[in-house]
């Protein structure tokens, strides 16, 4: 992963050296740059370095410019574009010469040239000139570049190949017992309410070894999670299938209990039931069959340890039977199984031969399903899980590679490694595979250019050959299971006898859209090292690498051939030292590796990744090394920009919290968690988060993929998704999920300038608001959804929740349509806006600003979405903070309250109480699981809680980033650093220092160059040091200060070169500066 120098010294330093940042205590700002004039630097295209295969026609170029002379900024600019280096170099470009353009971008410019064509190679420079209208030499050096990819169905020669074999395993037969079974509840009126319901079965094994096998099969209505001894093992979530699980793991000598949670869902008294199925064979005897009926206890409560088969269920009254199967309201149900279907990964190759000296040679390869690629025996790439996750019912996207280099002449081998992925493995809750299609297939284009000018195409086709390959297993959410037994040494390389292989299977063509890949793909940060090794139980070994993360385990061992080590992974332990699985729900997780035999041995996946601090190692033929465990951190390549660093190692313990759970979470799509069966593209998440994110690394190109995927996963009415890409939670129109839709690329052009973004996407945002619009009640949004997610003891009403976020979303339309210069459409939402707030003000707001529901997210949202009159904002912010006063300077709000709840009170002039809720470390806040050992941000307050233990396993992740979002107020307020229009062309430089924080660094790589705040209290004395790139200005405002009395290196502001004027803004000191480094001293 690409580093930015100076800018991640604060963050990546903890991240890969171990432990926390160090303290801000006379901190240096980093060395200027020995400039003189100005000097294009960072150039990129596409947001990219160096892009290979895109498809823009008008590609945009972006560069920052650096100097050390304050005020310097760029008054014009010259880009040259060549069809080769050495054209460029001699100064006849042939696709482009913009002239000296008089302007001072730097960023978006489009490309102006001759038309652009497949394959094209665009080498590229430019020079500025300075305020002094001095031109700058040409940059870079060594000139970057970009190529164009495969612009035209017809470039395509290669076909769609796999091999069907590898899936040809029968499914077990099913076992139909439950066609004796009876739809059971728990005894009330009928129908019954919109409420849980909770159902126990117990039953005695003699011994647990005497069972040869157990499955239990059900269903309920609306939705039932299944617990086996007080451990989760399934859920459904569609009556009208039967969901058949081996529980055989999960059964202990004497006595056992199945117990389920029943949620009948619905806004009135609706139907319910539960309707199960067990069926235990033993290795003799006649099989044990235990049916749902009026044997079953049921209740009405959730009484602490109620699943587990030490309660005491004897107040429980029988349940009540209603029906038999294929009776009542349910009708007749399908059977499904949970047994894992996890076919091996084929490998592909194709031999070949290169007869005359090489020019070049590019691959273009994509997947339905995941591909590695390599070339004699070399990988191709250090990317995982390419070609990336999209609707694959809508479209593919393919990589480019320059191959040069690994090609020789005379024979060649081309090899493919053909996974499951997203395409066909499992994704999300429920067992369920094959969203997108049954077989994988892998397209391969090489073209190779001699140095003759003649070209040469070796395309995937039935000449390939295909066999089954030391990867037994693979899959996102089960795991990887390998044989290093069953290797195919030299497979993808010259020579190697392929006569036993089979013919590939071939797809001429497919009905995707095939297109460039436009984001960043996945790739390895710095391995990680244990810091404990613990002993658990016999022959178990529990690795501590001291940080959760996303990824897997690198393993290192010498044992005989067939022993099998068996790595399980986990975010918490357990009170007895054992890893703490139960949160995973479905997901296995669980990695193995059977052994060679020929001495020391070192394998990792290549086609799954789990969410772990802890890695269960089983199976060891002795104690483990030093190195036997290596944690290897996976993420989206998107670069760091940003550090933080002050007087309290909570607080940097917090940013790093933040930090290390996005990069668990932007692998590929900004996802929920990275280790349960989940791992979905939920957008309320992502609309939370994306400024943090953006603050943290940069997202650019990651969030122009991913909103691609939004779009695609539009439904058929205009409403966003819940997840994009869609599948398992299908639903849309969720208030403050789908607004992801306006919030994601409104927050992509601030931050970046982007307005092709927001152009190329303008009529799904203007479609969202339709949506909206079409499903109010009087400009109201209906009490649905999801609300104000895991808040804690405060249930902020959903209609009121719906409403502000319309408005949110009609005024940000607004803005976009602002920015496009589409001035009727903004006029337009301007008084839909007005409308909608007038609607609010009159259904849920009192004449004291007594806000329906008071709950402390109601205000937050009222004041940050601007809903409520001037004259009722004071008090609104007063019944805000009285309620965190009462709760003892505690927050309850959940995801959605959270994201604006300290930049609210900050906004409004009570950093005072926001620096209490920062500082708090009891339950609820943000440090109290720092506390208890957080090395991530917990999906749930209470994820842990000394007096409780783990919360609800069903939805319990500890590495969730949504309460993360604290991050910006943390570069906002702390550091002080944000933008005043888009792109930071001008830039706010505001710290406000509060609590017990006396000092603070924060740095942030903007795309016009580095930004940097550091400040120190000493006494009564404020020293502060700002360095603002060339070519912006920046508005600074010194908390507290009189500005008679601001110093700037030594004399008085007003007097200092760059510093435009100093005036009185309320109690602070406000001041317009150039560019360049400034040290700021005053007395407070």
């Amino acid at each position: 992963m690409r580093h930015n120098g100076f800018l991640v010294a604060v963050s990546a330093a903890a991240l890969f050296l171990g432990g926390c940042a160090s303290t801000a205590r006379q901190r240096d700002l980093p060395p200027p740059l020995k400039l003189e004039g100005l000097v294009a630097t960072d150039l990129r295209c596409e947001y990219r370095v160096n892009p290979l295969g895109i498809e823009e026609l008008k590609p945009r170029l972006s560069w920052a410019v650096r100097s050390e002379q304050r005020g310097q900024k760029q008054t014009a600019y010259q880009i040259q574009v060549a069809g080769s280096e050495e054209k460029l170099l001699a100064g006849t470009p042939d696709l482009w010469d913009s002239g000296k353009v008089r302007s001072d971008a730097t960023s978006q410019i489009a490309y102006g040239g001759a038309p652009l064509r497949s394959r094209m190679q665009c080498w590229w420079r430019v020079r500025v000139w300075d305020k002094y209208d001095a031109p700058s030499p040409w940059q870079p050096d060594e000139p970057v570049f970009w190529t164009m990819g495969l612009l035209d169905a017809a470039d395509w020669q290669a076909e769609w190949i796999g091999l069907d074999a590898a899936r040809a395993a029968q499914a077990a037969p099913l076992d139909d017992s439950i066609k004796a079974a009876k739809w059971i509840w728990f005894p009330e009126a009928s129908p019954p309410p919109a409420e849980t319901r909770y159902f126990r079965r117990s039953f005695t094994l003699p011994a647990k070894a005497s069972v040869a096998g157990a499955v239990l099969t059900y269903t309920a209505d609306n939705s039932g999670r299944l617990f086996i001894n007080g451990k989760q093992a399934a859920k459904v979530e569609d009556f009208k299938h039967a969901f058949q699980v081996d529980i055989a793991e999960h059964l202990r000598d004497g006595l056992n209990v199945i117990a389920v949670e029943v949620v009948n869902a619905g806004d009135a008294p609706n139907p319910a039931g539960l309707i199960a199925a067990v069926r235990l064979r033993f290795k003799e005897g006649e099989p044990l069959v235990i049916l749902s009926g009026s044997g079953w206890k049921a209740s009405n409560r959730k009484e602490p340890g109620w699943q587990t088969h030490m309660f005491d269920d004897a107040t429980w009254p029988a349940a009540q039977e209603l029906a038999a199967l294929g009776g009542g309201p349910w009708g007749d149900i399908k059977i499904r199984t949970a047994k894992l279907f996890l076919p091996p990964p084929p490998h592909l190759r194709k031999a070949f031969t290169l007869d005359k000296p090489i020019a070049g040679a590019y691959v273009y390869a994509t997947a339905l399903g995941l591909y590695e690629l390599s070339i004699n025996g070399r990988r191709v790439s250090d990317e995982y899980f390419s070609p990336g996750w999209t609707d694959y019912n809508r479209r593919v996207y393919y990589q480019t590679y320059d191959v040069t280099g690994m090609l020789r002449a005379g024979a060649n081998t081309l090899g493919v490694i053909l996974a499951d992925g997203w395409y066909s493995g499992y994704i999300g809750w429920g067992h369920k595979r094959d969203h997108y299609g049954t077989q994988p297939r892998a397209r391969v284009q090489l073209e190779v250019e001699y140095e003759d000018g003649a070209r040469e195409v070796i395309a995937s086709d039935a000449t390939w050959k295909a066999a089954a390959g030391p990867i037994r297993e693979a899959d996102f959410l089960m795991g990887e299971l390998y044989d290093a037994r069953k290797e195919l040494p030299g497979w993808d390389s010259p020579g190697f006898d392929d006569t036993l292989w089979q013919p590939v299977n071939v797809t001429p063509s497919v009905k995707q859209l095939v297109q460039a890949y436009p984001g960043v793909p996945v790739r390895a940060l710095e391995p990680i090292r244990p810091l404990t090794v613990t002993r658990p139980g016999d022959g178990v070994h529990v690795f501590d690498l001291g940080q959760n993360f996303a990824g897997f385990a690198r393993l290192r061992v010498a044992a005989p051939a067939g022993t099998a080590i068996v790595m399980r992974f986990a975010e918490r332990l357990n009170p007895d030292g054992t890893i703490y699985t139960t949160n995973l729900r479905s997901a296995r997780a669980t990695d193995t590796y059977i052994c060679r035999g020929d001495g020391i041995e070192e394998w990792q996946p290549r086609f799954t990744f789990h969410g772990f601090q802890y890695v269960e190692v089983a199976g060891l033929p002795g104690e483990p090394g030093p190195d036997t465990i290596t944690g290897i951190p996976l993420s989206s390549d998107t670069p760091f920009v940003g550090g933080f660093a002050c007087s309290d190692e909570t607080a940097e313990r917090l940013f790093l919290n933040a930090f290390w759970t996005q990069l668990a979470n932007f692998i590929e799509v900004p996802t929920d968690c990275p280790q349960r069966d989940e791992r979905l593209g939920w957008t309320g998440d992502a609309q939370i988060y994306v400024r943090t994110a953006t603050y943290n690394t940069d997202v650019a190109a990651f969030f122009t993929k991913w909103l691609v995927d939004l779009v695609d996963a539009r439904l058929d009415d205009g409403a966003f998704p819940d997840v994009a890409p869609r599948v398992v939670a299908t639903g849309g129109g969720t208030a403050a999920w789908a607004d992801a839709g306006l919030v994601c690329p409104w927050t992509i052009h601030q931050v970046y300038g982007d307005t092709r973004i927001l152009r190329r996407h303008y009529d799904a945002l203007a479609g969202w608001i339709e949506y909206c619009r079409a499903h109010s009640n009087g400009l109201l949004r209906p009490a649905a959804g999801y609300g104000d997610w895991l808040s804690i003891k405060a249930d902020t009403p959903k209609d009121v929740l719906g409403t502000a976020y319309f408005a949110c979303s009609t005024t940000l339309m607004a803005r976009v349509a602002e920015a496009l210069g589409k001035r009727e459409d903004a006029a337009k939402y301007r008084a839909l806006f007005e409308d909608i707030r007038a609607a609010f003000n009159k259904a849920y707001v009192s004449e004291d600003a007594l806000i329906k529901g008071d709950t402390q997210t109601v205000y937050v949202l009222a004041l940050a979405f601007d809903l409520l009159p001037e004259e009722q904002r004071a008090r609104a912010l007063e019944r805000l903070v009285a309620d965190i006063q009462g709760r003892d300077w505690h927050l309850s709000t959940g995801f959605v309250g959270t994201k604006d709840l300290m930049q609210v009170l900050t906004r409004f002039g009570r950093t005072d109480v926001a620096y209490r809720l920062f500082e708090q470390d009891t339950f609820p806040s943000w440090r109290f699981s720092i506390k208890h050992g957080a090395t991530s941000i917990w999906e749930r307050w209470d994820g842990w809680t000394p007096d409780k233990g783990f919360q609800d396993p069903g939805m319990n992740s500890f590495a969730h980033y949504s309460f993360g979002a604290v991050a910006e107020w943390m570069y906002k307020t702390i550091g002080g650093i944000d933008t005043i229009g888009p792109g930071f062309k001008r830039i706010l430089i505001r710290p406000q220092p509060g609590g017990s924080l006396t000092n603070a660094f924060v740095t942030y790589q903007s795309i016009n160059g580095p930004i940097s705040t550091e400040w120190r209290l000493e006494g009564k004395s404020f020293l502060l040091q700002v360095a603002i790139p060339a070519n912006t200005t920046a508005r600074v405002v010194i908390p507290g200060a009189d500005p008679a009395r601001v110093k700037e290196s030594g004399v008085p502001a007003r007097a200092a070169p760059g510093v435009r004027f100093v005036e009185r803004s309320g109690s602070d000191a406000v001041c317009e500066i150039e560019s360049g480094r400034y040290s700021f001293l005053c007395e407070r």
